[in-house]
Parts: C-alpha cells; sequence; structure tokens
C-alpha cells in the first residue's frame, strides 16, 4: 500500500515539498482542501504524511479540521511536515496535541525553512509620527 501525502498549500512552499516528498516514497499525493468537504477522510495507506505551512507559528485551521474528519488515526504512522518563512514556532506541538485528541499519535515531525513570500520591505515597516 502506497503512503497518502496530504497537503495544504497557500503560496505554494507546501506543495513544492509534497511533490518531492510523494515523488521520493511513490506516494499518493491528496490536497487537503479537496477532500475536507467529502465527509470522514478514510485511508487504507498505513502511513500517512500532512504537509501544511505555518500560520502565526500555529496550524493553519483545515489542519485541524482535515485531522478530526480522519478516521481513527492510531493504526497509521503518521509524520507531520511544517514549511515556515519565519520561525516554526509551535505548529508541531499543536498538531501533535490536536492527534492525540482522536486518539492518535505523531510518529515523526519535520520543518522546512522556505523562502519568504511578502512582498514588503523592512523599510516599509517603519515609518515616521
Amino acid at each position: 500500500m502506497k503512503p497518502d501525502v496530504y497537503y495544504f498549500t497557500g503560496t505554494g512552499n507546501s506543495l513544492t515539498v509534497a511533490k518531492d516528498i510523494a515523488k521520493e516514497i511513490e506516494g499518493n499525493l491528496i490536497s487537503i482542501p479537496y477532500v475536507i468537504g467529502k465527509g470522514i477522510i478514510k485511508t487504507d495507506a498505513k502511513v500517512v504524511v500532512i504537509i501544511f505551512p505555518v500560520y502565526m507559528w500555529g496550524i493553519p485551521l483545515i489542519i485541524e479540521r482535515f485531522i478530526k474528519n480522519s478516521e481513527d488515526p492510531n493504526d497509521k504512522y503518521v509524520y507531520a511536515i511544517a514549511t515556515h518563512g519565519g520561525m516554526p514556532g509551535v505548529a508541531i506541538n499543536i498538531l501533535e496535541k490536536v492527534i492525540e485528541s482522536c486518539k492518535g499519535k505523531l510518529s515523526a515531525r519535520f520543518t522546512v525553512n522556505m523562502p519568504g513570500n511578502t512582498n514588503l520591505s523592512r523599510e516599509h515597516c517603519y515609518f515616521e509620527i
């Protein structure tokens, strides 16, 4: 059974990582927004990868909804990859608590520092009063 690589991306950084991971592990690439509204999310895969961007040092709400709408994760090897432009914050810790609240276990965790995606330069952040 192939691993399932679930991803959510805002700017494309997480999608890039998801494509690379899916290719390396010969996994199924699955968009979380595509499956989130279709009831309970079921998979026969024994390995589940969740890839998402860090939002304000936390996880996007759609990731929490995805976990809570997934079938019993306790018999899966679940690992997470959080992409971030600055600091990863406590995103992985938050994800782990959400998974544990659903009787699952986060088996591995990784963060990937990506290029920033803001168009503001430091000079634009300061102004005189």
